[in-house]
């Protein structure tokens, strides 16, 4: 059974060692992140449909970072990745979409 490609071709079975700094600096950029969801949520509450399309991508850009830090996207194939930026492309085109919709009303 250990000729088996699919056990064969997985070389990337060891932990993978992370520095501290590369901790502290993700956590310091989803609180970066979260402190600017909170300031344009309190601050930008006359630019109505603005708020609510900047607060989205400020979630989907935390959302990446997590799933490259902490789900370790990082180490996968570079496939992976790929098709995690063509679902952040689509969601950004569907939501720039919306606003025009929303705006046009």
């Amino acid at each position: 059974m250990s000729n088996n490609k699919l056990t064969t071709d997985h070389h990337d079975d060891a932990p993978h060692i992370t520095s501290y700094v590369e901790h502290f600096g993700t956590w310091i950029s989803l609180i970066l992140l979260t402190f600017m969801t909170v300031f344009i949520s309190v601050f930008g509450a006359d630019l109505n449909t603005l708020t609510v399309a900047t607060a989205l991508f400020i979630a989907s850009v935390k959302a990446l970072v997590v799933a490259y830090y902490f789900m370790h996207l990082k180490y996968d194939p570079k496939l992976y990745r790929i098709m995690m930026l063509v679902v952040m492309a689509l969601f950004m085109v569907f939501l720039i979409m919306l606003t025009i919709d929303y705006l046009t009303r």
